[in-house]
């Protein structure tokens, strides 16, 4: 039991950051010039899962740097998690796995 709630909250983190969209962090502005701004988002406004995906703030001499953990090594963790690598073509077992993780990821794009 213990250890299924671990692997659960292991797959939601990874989840979180396989998932996550830059977006949310960041917008597109154009100044009075015309010239595009980026407005960084207030970090106590950002959704819980959004946060997780963040790996460093810094404000730096060019303003404000927002890096996120590997999009790309997340969703590699997520694939093996479900042995969407090693299956057979055709494989119901694995293509259920990963239709139940998109259709949960669902819900990080939506609030």
């Amino acid at each position: 039991m213990v250890q299924e709630k671990l692997r659960k909250a292991v797959i939601n983190e990874i989840k979180a950051v396989a998932f996550a969209d830059f977006t949310r962090f960041v917008t597109v502005k154009t100044d009075e010039n015309g010239s595009p701004v980026l407005e960084v988002a207030a970090v106590d406004s950002l959704p819980r899962r959004c946060k997780k995906a963040v790996c460093q703030i810094k404000a730096g001499t060019r303003g404000i740097e927002i890096k996120l953990f590997d999009k790309l090594r997340a969703l590699e963790m997520l694939g093996r998690s479900c042995g969407a690598f090693t299956c057979e073509d055709g494989d119901k077992s694995t293509v259920e796995a990963l239709r139940s993780l998109f259709e949960e990821s669902e819900e990080f794009e939506t609030d």
